[in-house]
């Protein structure tokens, strides 16, 4: 009986200190907020493509790329990602909807919902739904609320920076 309850401490003495020590965070998560001299440059804070098409105007069927077309890795562990710079000024794109916050807590209503679309998850994992720093996202603002829904593909239009249609996929 001791044995057991010797193991049982030892078990429970392991389980705490693991908790202790952050195991099962990302590293972007462990690093916190950066400082003020290393806070984010201006032109590499997050790019916002407005919707200025209506809801019901669909993919224009520009030239495809693929997701990871759009982005190129940078080797700097605080900002892995950044737009890629040889992009053609249309193209449309495949992306889930991985989620979206309301324009009310943005307190700004004028181009409607952000919404984050990404390719897939980690090693084109689906299941595994996350957004770090260690995976590109395009952020998006639309009032097409009832029209995108998460967890779905679609196909996305962009021309110079405006998001111009968008179909089921």
């Amino acid at each position: 009986m001791r044995y057991f309850s010797g193991s049982a401490l030892c078990a429970g003495l392991a389980l705490w200190g693991v908790t202790l020590t952050g195991c099962g965070y990302l590293p972007s998560e462990m690093d916190g907020k950066p400082k003020a001299a290393e806070a984010k440059p201006q032109d590499a804070t997050t790019e916002v493509f407005n919707h200025v098409a209506s809801c019901g105007t669909r993919a224009k069927g520009y030239k495809l790329l693929s997701f990871s077309d759009l982005y190129v890795t940078t080797n700097d562990p605080r900002f892995p990602f950044q737009r890629a710079s040889n992009l053609p000024g249309n193209f449309d794109v495949r992306a889930y909807v991985w989620g979206f916050q309301s324009c009310e807590s943005l307190s700004d209503c004028n181009s409607g919902d952000h919404y984050w679309l990404i390719g897939r998850g980690p090693g084109d994992d689906f299941s595994t739904w996350v957004v770090t720093p260690q995976f590109p996202r395009i952020t998006i603002s639309s009032s097409c609320r009832n029209k995108l829904k998460v967890g779905e593909r679609y196909r996305f239009s962009f021309s110079n920076g405006q998001l111009t249609g968008f179909s089921r996929n």
